[in-house]
Parts: C-alpha cells; structure tokens; sequence
C-alpha cells in the first residue's frame, strides 16, 4: 500500500516570533539538576530535573541524544500529561518543547542524521518537531484501517526512511515505512501475532522486530527487509545453540549498535549477548542482567540488574566496571532503559533513587580518560 502526501507545517513556531505557539511550547524551565557521588563507587550521578519533577527517558534501543549531541530529549509530565523536552548537557538548561495531549511523548525519536529534528508519533501521524524553532511539520500518515498501535519510529541510518507501526485488526499487526522526504507509506509485512521493538538497522535496510507476548515466545526475534522481502527469524532456537534458554527462546530487551550492525540482546538468567544480523552470537558477560545498549563503536556495554545498579562492560574481554547503585530505591518500578550519547562521553538512565528522573554518568570526566580502562 502507498499512500503520498504533501509535508504540512504546523503553526507551533519559536519563542518572540510572529507565529502563534501552543501555551507553554518553548517555555524555559531553568537549571534543575543536581548530583551526588554514588555511596559505592564514588563518581558523580547527575539528576536533570528537580525533586518532584517527573521525567523519563526514551527507549533505548537508540541514543536519546540530537544527532549533534548536544541535547537529550526526554519526556515529563511535569504539566500534568507527557511532553517533549530537551536538555542542554553542558548548561543544564531545560526547554519544552510540545504542549499538547495527543502527543505520545513516549514515543520521541531523534533523527540521527539532522541535529535539529526529533520524530514522534500524534495519532496515525508521523510528526518532525524542530528542537530549536519549535515548528512541527507532518511528514506521512499510516493509513486505515487502524486500531492504534502507533508506536516509537525509528530512523534509518541514512534518514530517509522512517519505520512505524499499527494494528489494523484485532488479529493482525502490521510494520510500514515512511520516506522522510515525500511522505509515502509502505507496507512492509503484516503478522498475526503482536509485534514490538520494532527497530531500522542503522546500516542496511533490515528492519528487526519481535513477537511480542511480555514473556517466553517459540520464536521472538525476527528480522526483515524494507522492501518486505527476506522475512526469517533473526535465527532459530536449536538445541545446539547453549545460549538459547530450554526449549523457549528467551532472548530480549534488543538494540542495535549504532556503528557496526550487530545487536545487543540480554538472555535471560545468561547473560548479554552481541548477535550479528546473520544469527551468530557471542556471550560478552556472564550474569543477570536486565538491559544492554552499546556505545556506537560497539566496544563497550552500558548494563543493569534488577537490584539497580549501572554497569560499563567491555565487549571483547568481559570485564565490567561498577558505575551507580540504587537507582530503584525510592521508585521500584523504574526500568533504567540506559544508552549512551552519540559520542560516548555520557550514559543516561531512568533512576527513582530519591525520586522518578532521568540521570546521566560523564565516562570521560569520572573515569579520566575517553578509552576506558576497565582491567584488560
């Protein structure tokens, strides 16, 4: 299915211009944040919002950073419903930047190839916000039938298409892309199981998506190309693949690595796994880990656990280095959802240590030097 249509601008532009702004858009909140030394390791934990200022992180299956790493898009329902906010990481300074409830803040998405714009989701429309300007535009609508399932897009790699989903039946699910440039919609394939983490390869035209049943699956992993041909699992549970859980696969919480193709994935009570799109996998670290993403080159791990505690794992020997603990004190339901920025100086996480935030470790300030040392 294709369906073109114009690119519309929204009449949400910047702060003492002539356009009309939406109350709120592009309001300035100030320096909030805050750190502390971690009790256990001793570096510096910056907090970004202040103490009963919600915030949350987008998901981390690609780096919550502008492509020019200087902002960190994040979502607060500090208004009272979730929007779209930028954090400056040299100021601190926080802006705003929507103010509208059919936003899904949850699904902001940074456009890896231009600095300025961030993609999310309103309705069936696929939104460019401009981080600076403010000004929205329509880049494509997913077509009906629809039931929703309009979630988090994902770019790739060269930034010409944008990859979205929905649900147009009750028993079928469906993955589609949007040119960026044009507006055109794609039908890539239609499933008849729920899908999620759908995901752009940031190298190739595979698109990587799960069944997604929130636990064991026959066969989550599954991989695609754009143009809908090619469709196999990523790789198929045997039993002579040890890394594979007994008899269902339990792979999951997977994320591209920006630079070389491969993904990162956690096997449940395993440990995490680096696994190219051919299907073969290594085990980098043995333990229970909860979430895995990787510094664009690919050469180190930002991990967690469940107990909460942030870990830096090089891949090609294993070693680990012990980063930040308690992050789920005070709000046990955070996920730290943690990745790293475009160039590697930061890992970002969700923490309810004192409070719901989103949290940032500066490697090359604290750990003295941009090439970690973590052993070898």
């Amino acid at each position: 299915m294709k369906l073109m249509i114009l690119a519309v601008w929204v009449t949400m532009a910047m702060t003492g211009s002539g356009a009309d702004l939406a109350p709120g858009v592009g309001r300035q909140w100030g320096v909030e944040r805050s750190s502390y030394r971690d009790p256990v390791t001793g570096l510096r934990i910056v907090e970004i919002t202040a103490a009963g200022v919600p915030a949350d992180n987008l998901y981390y299956h690609f780096s919550n950073f502008t492509a020019d790493n200087r902002y960190l898009i994040f979502q607060s329902k500090r208004t009272g419903t979730p929007q779209i906010y930028r954090y400056e990481a040299e100021s601190g300074a926080i802006v705003q930047l929507t103010n509208d409830p059919e936003v899904a803040a949850a699904t902001a998405c940074p456009d890896p190839t231009e600095a300025s714009r961030v993609y999310f989701m309103r309705g069936s429309e696929l939104r460019a916000l401009h981080v600076e300007t403010f000004e929205q535009r329509v880049v494509g609508v997913v077509p009906g039938p629809g039931m929703g399932g309009y979630s988090q897009p994902s770019v790739s790699g060269d930034g010409k298409w944008v990859t979205v989903t929905k649900r147009p039946d009750e028993r079928t699910w469906e993955i589609g892309v949007i040119a960026a440039g044009t507006g055109e919609y794609r039908t890539v394939l239609r499933q008849g199981f729920r899908i999620g983490h759908v995901q752009h390869s940031p190298v190739s035209d595979s698109i990587f998506y799960v069944w997604e049943t929130g636990g064991y699956a026959p066969q989550r992993s599954w991989v695609v190309r754009r143009d809908g041909t090619g469709n196999r699992p990523l790789y198929a549970p045997t039993d002579s693949k040890e890394w594979l859980t007994p008899q269902k696969e339990w792979l999951t919480h997977e994320a591209w690595v920006a630079g070389t193709g491969e993904m990162t994935m956690v096997n449940d009570k395993v440990g995490v796994m680096v696994v190219r799109e051919d299907g073969t996998a290594r085990l980098v670290r043995e333990g229970r880990y909860w979430h895995a993403s990787a510094r664009a080159d690919g050469k180190y791990l930002a991990l967690d656990d469940a107990q909460g505690r942030v870990w830096l794992a090089e891949t090609a020997t294993g070693n680990v280095r012990l980063l930040a603990t308690g992050y789920r004190d005070a709000v046990r339901a955070v996920h730290g959802h943690l990745s790293f920025d475009r160039k590697g100086r930061f890992v970002q996480f969700h923490t309810g240590r004192r409070h719901e935030t989103v949290a940032l470790i500066d490697l090359t300030q604290e750990l003295g030097k941009e090439v970690y040392d973590l052993g070898r």
